[in-house]
């Protein structure tokens, strides 16, 4: 089974990405991030450690989960404006924590799309940064492999705007053997015996176990901070597999930052 180490290539990725900074003007990204949110502070930490060592300008802005969201509104409004700003992220938090159900879309409504990195509105030209990743890994997979993605039957678990939706999607115009499913794959575990592609990112720890999956298997598991996937046994069955932690998440970090570049 080949390990897909997304440390080392995200690394490879940075140094590129660090060149092509260079010969362009300041780029700068505003971040804001809810303080009860400790997984999604860790995270944008984590982004703006990257974004500053490839040249890149990141404000991080955090703010309680109880701010009016009219002045929530009101700093990415702001940060829509300023010049010197060209990206712009908000760190969705748990549902758990939502004041309403209207919250999050009102507040990601006001990100101009035209700033929109990490394709959280669904109206900018670039693809959500997790998304991206997944694809490029996915990519890599085939490529490794010696395999052609038109071939392959891929089955994508979770139905997020942000993850398992745009990826659908985007697989749909390079096979036309995509299932995307929500959480009820519970109800029909028979199908992923006929992947050949697995990309889970419905956010339920250890969903998956080996017996769940056919000889040979690309898994890509998007799920954070915990595995979707048991690793107990993945060794006798998979071909590929991107894990939890080390795989899609600083994949995705990178895909933000080549995202604001393009």
């Amino acid at each position: 089974m080949i390990i897909f180490d997304g440390n080392a290539e995200a690394a490879q990725c940075k140094t590129l990405l660090a060149e092509k900074v260079k010969k362009l003007p300041q780029l700068t990204i505003y971040s804001l991030v809810f303080q009860e949110d400790t997984p999604s502070l860790t995270y944008a930490k984590l982004k703006k450690k990257d974004a500053e060592n490839v040249g890149i300008g990141y404000e991080l802005e955090v703010l309680p989960i109880a701010t009016p969201v009219e002045e929530v509104i009101r700093r990415i409004e702001k940060a829509n404006i300023r010049a010197d700003i060209q990206g712009i992220i908000v760190q969705k938090p748990g549902k758990h924590l939502f004041p309403s159900k209207s919250w999050w879309p009102s507040i990601i409504s006001a990100i101009d799309p035209k700033k929109d990195v990490d394709g959280l509105t669904g109206k900018g030209n670039v693809l959500p940064a997790t998304a991206r990743a997944i694809l490029e890994i996915l990519d890599s997979a085939t490529r490794t492999l010696k395999l052609d993605l038109r071939n392959l039957r891929v089955v994508v678990l979770g139905r997020s705007e942000i993850v398992g939706a745009p990826v659908a999607r985007a697989l749909e115009k390079k096979t036309q053997q995509v299932l995307l499913y929500g959480k009820n794959i519970v109800n029909d575990m028979d199908e992923l015996k006929h992947a050949d592609v697995i990309v889970t990112a419905t956010g339920q720890t250890h969903l998956l176990h080996a017996d769940n999956f056919k000889h040979e298997v690309i898994i890509i598991d998007a799920c954070s901070p915990k595995s979707e996937v048991d690793p107990a046994g993945l060794e006798q069955i998979a071909a590929f597999l991107s894990p939890v932690p080390g795989g899609v998440g600083p994949m995705t970090r990178v895909s933000l930052l080549q995202n604001l570049i393009d």
